[in-house]
């Protein structure tokens, strides 16, 4: 009897635990966000491997970036945790519906705010994963002064202005309906954003670390410097799956805190990994590895360009206007803007003048 008494002690023991680490993992904040209302689905959990999810918003909840899912034997590990606490509160819920089980990690790939935004509604249980570089930017709060990040926010209010006014007057019932639920996610963005903290990675990695969660093996690997100075892939070397944050998307990715002179050769060691599977940050997963070529050269055509513009004593401002990779149009999708915006033209002619 004591035997069986003890058993079910040691039984309720456990599951309570289970039960504390699940819901240490969400709603740290002791309540829900704000802006985390929607209708529908805020995300699409495209199965592209036993357990492997490629997490694609479908616009009812403002995320911005993709993340991905992986379900392991015993928990769960999200990668990039989008946008807002709301979009990674709501993430957290419909999880529940692919998985009873735990988050124990988060990854952020980069330290962007529409990939590691979300990071303050995980709780003690839930250790967050990022490069020694993406800690640093995180928690000297140096995403926040992007000027990326700077105009997005600054121009939310004017998007809602502009979506509300073009709601009011739409006279077609589906068209109206639209936008309104567009309008509605700006306004629970914007609201979202006012209750922002910043929570950096709390373990991190130089170049490279592995996860093993139970028959799942997990690589995480720095390939050089990129999109950002920190990127971080995460490798699946069983399913053949790479999680690729901006490091690759299905396009093009923004240029203002790359290393375009290095972010060609950082991509070799990426088409050394053996997989045929990408979850781009960006767009739809894909298996073209031919779409790291394409970006390769488009990556040394701008570089290219810039430094003889910049040799040539061209502004900045006038470089964005006179770069031309109108010659790479057939890899990327009809009416990609192929221009070299203002951050991107700035940031090449930091890199040429030394200011690594």
């Amino acid at each position: 009897m004591r035997r069986l008494t003890l058993a079910l002690v040691i039984g309720a023991l456990l599951i309570g635990a289970q039960v504390w680490q699940s819901r240490s993992g969400a709603n740290a904040q002791g309540r829900t966000p704000a802006g985390t209302g929607h209708q529908g689905d805020a995300f699409r959990f495209n199965k592209v491997a036993d357990g492997v999810y490629h997490v694609v918003g479908t616009g009812a909840l403002t995320v911005v970036g993709n993340g991905a899912v992986i379900v392991n034997d015993d928990d769960v590990v999200i990668v990039d945790d989008h946008v807002s606490p709301a979009a990674a509160w709501v993430l957290l819920e419909e999880v529940k519906k692919i998985t009873p089980k735990p988050v124990r990690y988060v990854i952020n790939t980069h330290f962007h705010f529409d990939h590691a935004h979300g990071n303050q509604v995980f709780g003690p249980g839930v250790d967050i994963i990022g490069s020694e570089f993406t800690r640093q930017m995180l928690a000297g709060g140096k995403n926040l002064q992007m000027p990326l990040y700077k105009g997005y926010l600054d121009g939310l209010p004017a998007q809602i202005d502009t979506l509300r006014k073009r709601a009011a007057d739409e006279k077609d019932a589906a068209a109206k309906a639209r936008l309104q639920v567009q309008l509605t996610s700006a306004e629970n963005n914007l609201a979202s954003q006012k209750e922002l903290k910043i929570v950096p990675p709390n373990v991190t990695l130089a170049r490279e670390m592995t996860l093993f969660r139970g028959s799942r093996e997990i690589q995480l690997k720095f390939l050089g410097r990129g999109h950002t100075a920190g990127d971080v892939v995460v490798y699946l070397p069983r399913e053949k799956v790479v999680i690729t944050g901006d490091f690759l998307t299905a396009g093009m990715s923004n240029l203002s805190d790359s290393f375009p002179d290095e972010w060609a050769n950082s991509l070799d060691a990426l088409k050394k990994l053996d997989f045929t599977t990408v979850l781009p940050g960006h767009g739809e997963a894909y298996t073209d590895k031919a779409k790291i070529d394409y970006y390769q050269a488009y990556l040394r055509d701008a570089w290219a360009q810039a430094s003889k513009l910049k040799q040539q004593g061209v502004s900045a401002e006038e470089a964005s206007k006179r770069i031309d990779l109108s010659a790479h149009k057939d890899h990327y999708p009809p009416n990609t803007n192929l221009s070299v915006n203002l951050l991107g033209a700035q940031r090449m002619y930091e890199l040429l003048d030394g200011r690594r």
